[in-house]
């Protein structure tokens, strides 16, 4: 197996770096290219090519000078580690988007080999850019256990839960058809109440409409409590529209001329990623647009381009397990050599802490999530 480093995703073959991505749009090439512009960030992408010259394994890594999310700050989200926050840290894997895996060809009869002297060439990196540790965020179950026999920790530490929409069938009416009744009654209910609110509905262009988009996710944002301005949030989907817009959907949806909301979505091999959701709340958002555009318009989508996913992300679970979404525990990781072998039980409280958070908001559907993993994390 040979390791090379490459400084920019424009020397990585879009097809290989996708086929190792599997379908996921965070995972995959165009995502990382958007990630790049980050000027508080160094990308690195780690390639392991058989003797062949087949891709078997690859790594984005980042080189954090300046982290503004604290769920991509690890002195934040491993509070018990004692980690410093001033100086530069090591993310491997993509950094937005909390839908983390690893790239590996696991079909591959070397793919042990290939993770080995993946993991072996990041950790070097990490000792010689960084405080000697790679974290590695957000992965799921499956990853998250095939990572665990190189990680400095005792146990997988629990991130977040994601959410994604399995869709059964051929059409819309499937999708209706494999929901419990209670379901069903609220999906119609919400389509209705968005039909009968008069609005022009328009799947748009990335690329045509990334500007009004701003201000309205910015509004979105504001009205949950979270710091965004009209002018950074209408840049970064400048660059997103630029990076990412050959695969991109916008849904909006209309009164005059003037759009009133919008929901952008990103279509790949396996799946519609939901990603944004913006409204205009100088006005009253009262007729289910968030469900409408975020929800049902991508999953009409996905049967169109006949993948069967919507990728929905993180938070707010109860809404999303309504409408059909399972539920998927996300891990981090870190290997290297920074820290003791050995975590305390003060982890394990953590991941408990945020075991019944999520809990909390599965309610009365814990059937929507299974992993095997937690017993280990919270034991």
């Amino acid at each position: 197996m040979n390791v090379t480093l490459a400084r920019t995703l424009a020397d990585v073959p879009r097809d290989r770096w996708d086929a190792l991505a599997g379908g996921s749009f965070y995972a995959g090439h165009d995502w990382a290219a958007y990630q790049e512009l980050d000027p508080h960030a160094r990308a690195y992408y780690f390639l392991v090519h058989d003797e062949d010259g087949a891709l078997v394994a690859a790594a984005s890594a980042y080189l954090v000078t300046r982290e503004g999310s604290g769920r991509y700050r690890p002195s934040t989200l491993f509070p018990d580690l004692g980690l410093p926050r001033d100086k530069p840290v090591l993310l491997v894997g993509n950094r937005r988007g909390h839908a983390n895996r690893l790239l590996l060809d696991h079909a591959h009869p070397h793919a042990d080999l290939a993770l080995d002297r993946l993991v072996a060439a990041v950790d070097r990196f990490a000792a010689d850019e960084a405080d000697g540790n790679a974290w590695w965020l957000y992965l799921g179950e499956e990853d998250a256990r095939r990572l665990m026999p190189y990680s400095r920790l005792t146990r997988p530490r629990l991130l977040a839960a994601d959410c994604a929409i399995g869709l059964p069938g051929d059409g819309f009416d499937d999708y209706l058809a494999a929901a419990t009744a209670n379901q069903r009654r609220q999906i119609r209910r919400d389509r209705r109440t968005f039909l009968e609110a008069g609005y022009t509905y328009r799947a748009e262009a990335f690329r045509d409409v990334w500007r009004p988009m701003g201000p309205l996710i910015a509004s979105h944002q504001t009205h949950h409590g979270h710091q965004a301005g009209d002018e950074a949030m209408t840049e970064l989907m400048r660059q997103q529209a630029e990076t990412c817009g050959r695969t991109a959907t916008v849904h909006t949806c209309a009164r005059g001329s003037a759009m009133a909301g919008c929901a952008l979505t990103f279509t790949t091999t396996t799946q519609i990623a939901a990603r944004a959701y913006g409204f205009d709340h100088s006005r009253d958002a009262s007729a289910a647009e968030y469900f409408e555009l975020f929800y049902y318009r991508p999953i009409e989508q996905a049967y169109a381009a006949g993948v069967r996913e919507v990728h929905l992300g993180i938070g707010t679970l109860q809404p999303k397990i309504r409408r059909g979404a399972h539920v998927l525990l996300l891990w981090g990781l870190v290997t290297g050599t920074g820290l003791p072998a050995a975590d305390d039980g003060a982890a394990a409280a953590l991941n408990r802490e945020q075991w019944e958070l999520t809990a909390a908001q599965l309610g009365d559907r814990p059937d929507a999530l299974s992993d095997s993993l937690l017993p280990v994390a919270l034991a």
